[in-house]
């Protein structure tokens, strides 16, 4: 009989884990909600970056703005002298049309 309890015992399938499929389902969702909270910090810190490099870039272009009007109407004015008839201006402003450059004296600042 000892031996033929051995082989009862063997047949019988083991008995299913206390945990089921819970387990693995808690720690897949685990790691989902691990990988959005990761994934969210790293956009929320590009976010503050591109911020910063557009506040940056504004002043810049606000700058650069201002010296292209300080240009032109630098340019304006060598052009009306240049009308006037003076030799230099007049020089410069031919330089200038030599290099595909046109002044227009009337010009606006800041067209």
């Amino acid at each position: 009989m000892h031996l033929f309890d051995n082989l009862v015992k063997v047949a019988r399938p083991d008995p299913e884990p206390a945990y089921g499929i819970l387990l693995p389902i808690l720690l897949g969702l685990l790691a989902l909600v691990v990988w959005f909270g990761f994934q969210t910090s790293q956009l929320l810190k590009e976010r503050d970056s591109l911020v910063t490099l557009r506040a940056n870039q504004e002043s810049m272009y606000t700058n650069a703005r201002k010296m292209r009007a300080q240009l032109d109407a630098l340019a304006a004015g060598t052009a009306r002298l240049a009308q006037q008839g003076n030799a230099n201006a007049r020089k410069v402003v031919d330089a200038l049309q030599a290099q595909g450059i046109r002044i227009n004296p009337d010009a606006t600042p800041g067209q």
